[in-house]
């Protein structure tokens, strides 16, 4: 995104980092975008080589000299071309990956573990107040759907991390637990042995922990019912 700001900034006026960096602070777009002044530098620096800008003149204020950059041709395509990039990706992505980590918890001291989701919340929080701080005094009956839409989208999905976070505290035995039965499971069995052959049908409910692990290596389709499975047979030894 701060490729886009900075190009759609460039194409309405010749200016400098220190400008972007100041109007980008003045719209609070730095609150919720996390860009800092070493990325704006870094952009602007890396789409010069590119030929998407290049440098008008050199102007020094005090002991500081500030780089003034046009906007090209090519990188006027180029800000339509990330604008349209950007625009077809999800609104939201999550942090997908943080949902493995329940699954690592037997590797955790419980105490400092919940020490550290404490204080992530407490600065969820402060984030929360932020955006319902801005929305009061954003949004009323005149404002735009979108922008509307765009506070509740943000401040709901903080919300929920907030859930989560809870949810982790008052479940964190139960995932060790969980951890724990992973561990065994991983150390007694083989995944690279796995192939994508099918095999025929074979009750996951009845099935033996050999017939467990014959389905998991060699039926893709009901592999994951039969890990599950797997995983609740090892736990229960």
């Amino acid at each position: 995104m701060v490729k886009i700001l900075i190009l759609f900034y460039l194409n309405i006026k010749d200016t400098h980092g220190y400008e972007i960096q100041k109007f980008i602070q003045a719209s609070g777009f730095d609150n919720w975008t996390n860009i800092k002044a070493g990325s704006i530098y870094y952009a602007l620096s890396k789409m010069e080589k590119a030929g998407e800008i290049e440098l008008v003149r050199e102007e020094t204020r005090g002991s500081r000299i500030r780089r003034i950059y046009k906007i090209t041709d090519s990188g006027k395509n180029e800000l339509k071309k990330a604008i349209e990039k950007e625009l077809d990706k999800p609104l939201v992505p999550l942090n997908i990956d943080k949902f493995i980590l329940p699954s690592t918890f037997n590797k955790l001291d419980k105490d400092v573990a919940i020490k550290i989701i404490e204080a992530h919340m407490k600065e969820l929080n402060k984030t929360l107040d932020y955006w319902n701080y801005w929305r009061n005094i954003k949004i009323n009956g005149d404002s735009p759907l979108v922008e509307k839409i765009s506070f509740d989208m943000t401040i709901c999905n903080y919300e929920y991390e907030l859930k989560w976070c809870k949810a982790l505290i008052e479940e964190f035995d139960l995932y060790y637990k969980l951890s724990e039965k992973n561990e065994v499971m991983i150390k007694n069995f083989h995944f690279s042995e796995m192939e994508d052959n099918d095999k025929k049908n074979i009750d996951i409910n009845k099935a033996s922990v050999n017939q467990l692990k014959d389905i998991i290596l060699n039926n893709s389709y009901d592999a994951k019912d039969a890990l599950e499975k797997l995983i609740t047979v090892i736990g229960n030894k």
